[in-house]
């Protein structure tokens, strides 16, 4: 095992579009957490949303990143199942375990809820800490890029347990990017007899296996319509596609204002749903990392030294036409 240094490089996010390479200590696990030595480390939508916009009043400076993986380094007290050199993955939300929604079973919506990059250090640095019971144990051959898909399948997940059965019915996700993706894969394991995919770049569309891909989403078309794209003009394309009885789920988060038919919510009898983090998924998102039929590998598609993180953030923002879901990796 490595000695741990005491100094590491890291990500922090000191302004809006101020995302600064800096050198920080390496953080000290308290009881109960683990440290963990940075393996890979994806770049999410909202890490870019964060970055421009702020939407969920970050406190800085912080050490942007929520979507890690890598190798146990320390362990601080009461860690009881984890091992140095333990290959890890993360789950960055950190449920309270006392509030009113974390006693009723619902964790995933806790009031006091921590999450990396938000109000906790996260993992685009060399090392970060993180709660013994939010860290799962990867096989030798899952790839670290890919372990550090634990927590956008497992949210992924959540979508299409909210979305109730889909054996044997038709699913229309609306939005092409990693987490669109990952749905049309999870909905068809679901059992949905068709998955539709609506979105706007071509090389994000081929890249989703077994999904028929709609340029233009006829009405009443849809058993279930899942939202995977921020955008108000969306939720009417899912509304319109929806047949009577229909659920649609909103995934992505929309800011704007949005004008809703209730009308048709009456007289169709249509469901809406929100699917916000996940209930209890973690160990089922492990089990499709594992699972080589649902191909996650592939969603990955660079991957980038951390020195070069410019390039790698360049890339999620603006590489749509040959990027889907973007690594930094460390050494």
């Amino acid at each position: 095992m490595n000695t741990i240094p005491p100094y590491m490089q890291a990500l922090q996010l000191q302004g809006i579009d101020q995302l600064v390479q800096v050198t920080l200590p390496v953080p000290v696990p308290k009881e109960n957490e683990v440290l963990i030595q940075t393996k890979a480390a994806t770049i999410c939508t909202s890490d870019l949303h964060d970055i421009s916009s702020n939407p969920f009043g970050i406190q800085y400076p912080r050490v942007m990143g929520h979507e890690g993986a890598g190798i146990i380094v320390q362990c601080g007290a009461g860690v009881k199942e984890l091992k140095l050199g333990n290959r890890v993955a993360v789950h960055p939300v950190v449920p309270c375990g006392v509030c009113e929604e974390c006693m009723r079973g619902l964790g995933h919506l806790c009031s006091n809820m921590g999450h990396f990059g938000i109000d906790r250090d996260g993992c685009f640095a060399q090392y970060f800490l993180q709660r013994e019971d939010r860290v799962r144990k990867i096989p030798e051959d899952i790839p670290f890029a890919v372990g550090a898909l634990l927590e956008p399948v497992a949210v992924c997940l959540e979508a299409v347990s909210r979305a109730g059965d889909m054996k044997d019915k038709t699913a229309l996700i609306v939005g092409d990017g990693p987490f669109g993706n990952i749905i049309a894969r999870l909905a068809k394991r679901a059992g949905a007899q068709r998955v539709l995919v609506n979105g706007r770049t071509p090389f994000r569309l081929q890249m989703i296996p077994g999904a028929e891909i709609l340029t233009a989403v006829p009405d009443r078309v849809a058993d279930i319509a899942i939202l995977a794209v921020g955008n108000a003009e969306a939720i009417n394309t899912c509304m319109k596609a929806l047949r009577p009885r229909g659920r649609m789920v909103i995934f992505s988060s929309v800011h704007q204002p949005v004008s809703l038919d209730l009308f048709s919510v009456h007289v169709r009898e249509l469901e809406i749903a929100g699917a916000c983090n996940d209930e209890h998924k973690i160990d089922d998102a492990l089990a499709c990392i594992c699972d080589a039929s649902l191909q996650l590998e592939n969603i990955v598609t660079h991957e980038i030294a951390f020195n070069d993180w410019k390039e790698a953030f360049d890339l999620a923002s603006n590489g749509h036409d040959k990027a889907l879901k973007v690594a930094l990796v460390f050494n």
